[in-house]
């Protein structure tokens, strides 16, 4: 039975913001808004027409070839032109960078140390059509949080992880409260013909929520994406194979165990006493094995995918990554969650009960 929208409460949100005009940035990559600051750093100052056409021309895309974000084949310069402006408004908007008349320049007016820290890790780089858009440092993730937690939406999407009765208002929690408390959210799929998911539901509460109208794209594509690039949280797809639901939905969650922590675990035992319990054998769906470990441990999806390769390497005999059928590779949606190794999807891992 489909639920009524009208009955659902709709999130809170921030009312006062402290810059409130145009607060709304759909810049959505991270590493091309640092670099786009980067650059401007090194040039000094550039007349907004140079930087427009700059911008296509020495801003390297943040996944090559896969991703051309701007000169993406097909697009108009229409399209390109609207992209660029979005990313310039979200850099000033973020105090990145700064308008004077026709001329961009950086600015260095708030988070004068952050930026300085960005500027020292990027002392090396080198701009243009060929260049990649590296991966954010440990230093320049911790830099941007800063910044982005400056944000008023921003803050508004972390809040939603948490206790409304805890935490009254999105500037009430610090990032350490927020890894400490926070539980996972949960997006609905998003519908043909509308622009991004409009129902969230919370497992702090339990409870369905409306997503306002105004943060609609926001919540799916921006928050996401930068939050998971800064390490702050991470999503597994939910299939209707196992939902309890028998829907689709990408959760979204906290990251409360690093990498390392995650890997210096017994996997091994791990995964015999979740998946085996009393069996000798039992094959287990990539996709499902991720929701039960992130579920428990809370740690990234790489840092189980490589778990789960490195078991499956060292001991073979009874952890055996099974490849993915061609009928299963025919469903693109199932791809991104199944693991590639040795150059093949592996869907399945089969668990063999060890002696002893």
């Amino acid at each position: 039975m489909e639920m009524d929208k009208n009955k659902i409460k709709t999130l809170p949100i921030t009312e006062r913001l402290k810059k409130p005009y145009w607060s709304y940035i759909y810049a959505y990559n991270l590493r091309t808004l640092r670099d786009i600051f980067v650059y401007c750093v090194i040039k000094g100052e550039i007349n907004k027409d140079d930087f427009y056409r700059e911008v296509i021309e020495k801003i390297p895309p943040p996944n090559p070839p896969k991703n051309q974000w701007i000169n993406k084949k097909g697009r108009t310069k229409q399209d390109r032109e609207r992209r660029i402006l979005e990313y310039e408004h979200g850099a000033r908007y973020l105090g990145l960078i700064k308008k004077e008349g026709n001329i961009i320049k950086p600015d260095f007016e708030t988070f004068k140390e952050e930026k300085e820290t960005i500027i020292k890790e990027n002392k090396e780089r080198v701009f243009g059509s060929s260049c990649i858009s590296p991966e954010l440092t440990q230093k320049e993730k911790e830099a941007m949080l800063n910044i982005i937690l400056n944000y008023e939406r921003a803050r508004d999407f972390l809040w939603w992880f948490l206790n409304f009765s805890k935490f009254h208002d999105s500037s009430s929690f610090t990032i350490e409260e927020f890894k400490e408390e926070a539980e996972p959210i949960f997006l609905e799929k998003i519908k043909e013909g509308r622009k991004g998911s409009e129902i969230l539901k919370r497992a702090v509460d339990g409870k369905m929520w409306k997503i306002p109208e105004e943060y609609i794209r926001l919540v799916s594509f921006v928050f996401p994406a930068w939050f998971k690039e800064l390490g702050i949280i991470d999503k597994v797809v939910i299939f209707p194979e196992f939902s309890e639901d028998k829907k689709l939905w990408h959760m979204y969650y906290p990251i409360k165990m690093s990498e390392g922590e995650f890997l210096n675990l017994d996997i091994a035992e791990i995964l015999e006493s979740l998946f085996l319990k009393g069996r000798s054998e039992r094959s287990i769906w990539i996709p499902y094995l991720l929701y039960v470990l992130v579920q428990k441990y809370y740690c990234s999806v790489k840092a189980i995918k490589v778990a789960v390769e490195n078991i499956y390497k060292k001991d073979p005999e009874h952890f055996y990554l099974d490849r993915a059928s061609l009928y299963a590779m025919k469903y693109a949606k199932y791809r991104g969650s199944y693991m590639k190794v040795d150059g093949f999807f592996r869907s399945d891992l089969k668990l063999f009960k060890m002696e002893g």
